[in-house]
């Protein structure tokens, strides 16, 4: 079977669900840890994400940006790339927006769909309006850049103990939001594939008129 493509794994990632995938990671492969929790929700109902996680740490340190810190900050916004889905740990910062319309307009040019953050957001209206796929925990008017600061790129972070990677898959829809771990990403969404067309057919039978003995017959279909 031939390896699927970047674009082919985020493509099929959207299209499967949150709850399919960990199933599998549950039963599967005993990640039994690997939901991002209830707060973090997406702007709108209908956005959804998936792709490797490009990690980013905040801290709250208001120390003013330095030459060196400036010079980080263009290097890191150079490194996102195509398909990556900027995933920022907020250390939990009670009042500051960590992602506005204009950090959109850049990732959309970098070929970046949505992100992930851990805290607050800018300019909801504007980017509901432009339709960027962001998931965060609250709307927050104030400037993050005067109440903390970056304190790393593409290192490990945990948002509410989930392990987080650079690489990791970041999957998610208004049901919620997933991290699959690299090394298993190809495997688990051939099972994504699988599991969805064993459910799409459990469906047809139950629109048959199929008895519950006759769906899980086979062992392979549930209800």
């Amino acid at each position: 079977m031939a390896e699927p493509t970047l674009a082919e794994l985020v493509k099929g990632y959207k299209e499967t669900y949150p709850p399919a995938i960990t199933d599998i990671l549950d039963f599967q492969f005993d990640l039994r840890n690997q939901w991002l929790g209830p707060d973090i929700k997406p702007l709108a109902p209908d956005m959804r994400v998936a792709g490797p996680a490009f990690t980013i740490r905040w801290v709250n340190d208001p120390t003013p940006a330095t030459v060196e810190y400036r010079k980080m900050v263009a290097e890191m916004m150079d490194a996102l790339g195509e398909f990556m889905v900027p995933t920022i740990d907020s250390s939990k910062c009670p009042n500051a927006g960590y992602w506005g319309e204009l950090m959109c307009t850049f990732c959309r040019k970098r070929g970046i769909e949505g992100a992930v953050i851990d805290g607050g957001v800018r300019d909801a209206y504007y980017i509901l309006n432009d339709g960027f796929n962001l998931f965060a925990t609250f709307s927050c008017p104030l400037e993050a850049n005067t109440r903390s600061r970056i304190e790393s790129y593409q290192q490990p972070i945990f948002i509410n103990d989930v392990l987080i990677r650079p690489g990791d898959f970041v999957v998610g829809d208004v049901g919620g939001l997933v991290v699959v771990p690299k090394e298993i990403v190809v495997k688990v969404y051939y099972k994504a594939m699988e599991l969805q067309a064993q459910e799409s057919e459990t469906r047809r039978m139950i629109r048959a008129g199929a008895s519950v003995a006759e769906i899980t017959a086979d062992g392979t279909k549930g209800l």
